[in-house]
């Protein structure tokens, strides 16, 4: 079965006014007596150049009945030669002389279909009255039967010029015979083919998804494979940026480092073996340390000139991921003296950066365990348990 699809434009369903109809076919019978009406109006010169426009064609006029497919167009053609430009086209029609009207297109109503047993018909078509493109009218039939041969008529009904009308049609004459037995095993064998050719369109659509499913499977063990390498060079970089100053080794007594989250710090490499982060030095003065509370909540001073605060923001984050022990060295007099606590850490902001240390080790006397749990103070945050003095603003 072969089947043909059009998109339909425009369709609109509608009763037709059969005796109008009617009397058309009567007239196209005696098609003579119009042109000698046509030409008296118009000249015949004029008419015959008009009626030009007006063509009809099928897709072939010999068809075999339920096997081949039959279009038929009838068609007018755009004018921009003067007197016609200005005609309008007013309706179009295809009709055939025992089944009647097929269809009809006109100004106010579009591609319609008539008469009986025409479900199965395609129906394309547009009209421009001002002639300004080409207006046309298609009638396909999918499973043409005996009964749909003989003559066919294509009609238009044009205003020319000063309120003068014409009817114009055109006739084609179709055979619809008998499929013989050649026909019907050209069929089988075209069904074959494309059933063959369908098959073989399958058949490699399935390759194809076995194909595409293993390029898929191939692309995700890359995309594991990348990801466990990715997870590897993560690790590994790790062990190359260091999280802590443990494990820096260099000649130099104190060198910057940029630890594996991004903090610049100075590390202590010689002090009880290295492996110190430096956050707070002071060796001559240089910086002022009467600081409020933003400034040492996010740090200040300068590792060139040697004095700094790295700052309580930064110091509550390292102490935060590990234990780690507190040291204080100090020169006095030419003399060193250190103390060292286990266990040090600073909480958060919102908890006022508490101190908390334990076990004191040191030859320099234990002056800090006595603040341990309490909060940071700066003088324009006072946070100390005495209630009558900033002890920030007195011991400065």
């Amino acid at each position: 079965m072969f089947v043909i699809n059009f998109s339909l434009k425009k369709e609109v369903r509608y009763e037709p006014n059969v005796s109008a109809l009617i009397q058309e076919i009567t007239r196209l019978k005696i098609s003579e007596d119009i042109e000698k009406c046509s030409s008296k109006n118009v000249g015949l010169s004029e008419y015959n150049n008009i009626k030009s426009k007006l063509n009809f064609v099928g897709s072939s006029t010999i068809v075999k009945e339920l096997i081949e497919p039959l279009t038929v167009k009838c068609s007018f053609l755009a004018s921009n030669d003067s007197p016609y430009q200005e005609s309008v086209l007013q309706f179009m029609y295809i009709l055939h002389e025992t089944n009647g009207v097929i269809a009809t297109i006109s100004s106010d109503q579009r591609v319609s279909k008539s008469g009986q047993n025409l479900s199965s018909n395609i129906l394309q078509g547009e009209l421009y009255h001002n002639l300004s493109k080409d207006s046309y009218l298609q009638v396909t039939w999918q499973n043409v039967k005996l009964s749909d041969s003989g003559k066919y008529f294509c009609g238009a009904h044009v205003n020319i010029l000063f309120g003068q009308k014409d009817r114009l049609q055109k006739e084609l004459v179709i055979s619809v015979q008998r499929p013989t037995l050649d026909d019907l095993v050209k069929v089988v064998h075209d069904l074959q083919r494309e059933v063959g050719e369908d098959k073989q369109r399958q058949k490699t659509s399935e390759q194809n998804i076995i194909n595409i499913h293993e390029e898929f499977k191939v692309h995700q063990k890359n995309m594991t494979r990348k990801t466990n390498y990715t997870s590897l060079l993560q690790e590994y970089q790790k062990t190359l940026i260091p999280e802590s100053c443990r494990g820096i080794i260099d000649k130099k007594e104190r060198m910057e480092v940029t630890l594996a989250s991004g903090l610049k710090v100075m590390c202590d490499t010689k002090t009880d073996g290295g492996g110190w982060i430096i956050f707070q030095r002071r060796i001559n003065g240089k910086v002022d340390f009467y600081r409020g509370w933003k400034e040492y909540r996010d740090g200040f001073g300068d590792y060139n000139i040697g004095e700094f605060y790295l700052g309580n923001e930064n110091i509550f984050k390292l102490t935060s991921t590990g234990q780690f022990d507190l040291r204080i060295d100090l020169v006095f007099n030419n003399v060193k003296y250190f103390a060292q606590y286990k266990d040090f850490k600073i909480l958060s902001e919102t908890e006022k950066y508490k101190l908390q240390i334990r076990d004191y080790s040191g030859n320099a006397g234990d002056s800090l365990s006595y603040h341990n749990n309490m909060f940071f103070s700066t003088f324009d945050r006072d946070n100390d348990v005495q209630s009558d003095t900033n002890c920030a603003e007195e011991h400065s």
